[in-house]
């Protein structure tokens, strides 16, 4: 089980880093073999090699990242909502995502599923 301190300070050290494109940071958080699904529906991608593909091109155009409520820890998971602001100056765009993370026995997160779709994305008001 995880608790809530420990998954508190996964979930905002990976926002962090995601401001900062910190590729390594985000990698860190996770298992050898963890399994990302981001979007839920889309194909998931796992291994360090594949996450670090895939955060490379998603850390592309952040500007800003923020929690947007309080990060629901139930075992070994934790779910929170946030909310991204990407994209040039003028064409931002806000994404509003809910992530859930299952970590594994050390601490790892082993499985990160992100919630969002087409109604979850606008214009940066």
């Amino acid at each position: 089980m995880i608790n809530y301190d420990e998954a508190m300070r996964v979930c905002e050290t990976y926002i962090h880093a995601l401001v900062t494109n910190d590729v390594e940071a985000i990698l860190d958080l996770y298992a050898d073999d963890a399994t990302v699904e981001d979007p839920v529906g889309t194909e998931s991608r796992s291994g360090k090699d594949a996450l670090r593909s895939f955060y490379t091109g998603a850390v592309t155009g952040v500007v800003e990242a923020a929690l947007t409520g309080q990060p629901r820890v139930a075992g070994n998971e934790v779910a929170f909502p946030f909310q991204v602001i990407a994209g040039q100056p003028g064409e931002e765009i806000q994404i509003n995502i809910i992530d859930v993370f299952r970590f594994n026995a050390e601490g790892k997160v082993d499985l990160m599923r992100a919630f969002w779709g087409s109604n979850n994305v606008g214009s940066k008001s």
